[in-house]
């Protein structure tokens, strides 16, 4: 978390409330601020719209700002070029209704409380509402999310000939002559010699024994201490052909 920018929330969340910031601590490679917003700003594109995604430019040229600014820069550049905010100005714009009051309502720092079920709302008003919530900016995500999205997306392009599904709490990944395989997902700092990995290893343990898979990963960010898999064996499987393994996984591609 930035030295400059506490506040209290709880660590199981990443991202910022006005001028705070909720940062990952040092792993990895990730051990500067601006590394750690660039991180945000790549893994939270796994829960935009492609229009709302932040490019590696951006991501790169961004991390030099806080979060909040990224976004009121993302946004900004977004907008078109000539957008009306009085009301005789309105009345010659073309935008949709709600994309109206959704901006004008961002641009003159004023709540926006609007509940629409209008599909072709724009993208930038789709991103003031993400972002824009009681007349500050915040955007605040549950980081075990974040990591379960950027491994499925990442399994999704590795594994384009096999059957990969998002079951909210795993991954499965099957195909023609393959072992089916099962994926649980945490953002937790594993240490090699004592890893907690309890509760992930009861999901693994249930999965062989009563949904017939044969292996189970158990994935996890990759860590200064944690850079290669460590195989587990458990007592009460031993009498099966199974293999569950603590992986670790990469995120470095996010700041290349």
């Amino acid at each position: 978390m930035s030295n400059t920018n506490r506040f209290s929330f709880n660590e199981s969340f990443l991202g910022f409330i006005d001028n705070c910031e909720l940062l990952p601590k040092d792993f990895d490679e990730f051990t500067s601020t601006l590394r750690h917003r660039q991180l945000f700003l790549a893994l939270c594109n796994n829960m935009l719209d492609t229009s709302c995604k932040f490019s590696k430019y951006e991501q790169k040229r961004l991390r030099q700002f806080s979060l909040k600014e990224a976004f009121h820069q993302k946004i900004k550049s977004l907008l078109p070029n000539k957008i009306p905010f009085n009301k005789k100005q309105i009345k010659r714009f073309n935008f949709c209704k709600d994309s109206t009051k959704i901006i004008n309502s961002y641009k003159i720092k004023k709540s926006i409380l609007i509940v629409t079920s209008n599909k072709k709302i724009l993208d930038v008003a789709k991103l003031i509402s993400l972002c824009y919530v009681n007349n500050k900016m915040q955007f605040i995500l549950d980081k075990n999310l974040l990591f379960h999205e950027f491994v499925l997306h990442k399994i999704k392009k590795l594994h384009k000939d096999k059957t990969v599904k998002d079951h909210g709490d795993s991954i499965s990944i099957t195909g023609k002559d393959v072992n089916a395989l099962k994926i649980y997902t945490s953002w937790k700092n594993i240490q090699k010699n004592k890893p907690d990995i309890k509760d992930e290893l009861e999901y693994a343990i249930k999965s062989i024994k009563k949904e017939n898979y044969s292996q189970v990963y158990l994935v996890y960010p990759k860590a200064n201490d944690f850079k290669r898999h460590i195989p587990v064996y458990v007592d009460e499987l031993k009498n099966k052909a199974y293999v569950i393994k603590a992986i670790p996984y990469s995120l470095r591609s996010t700041i290349r």
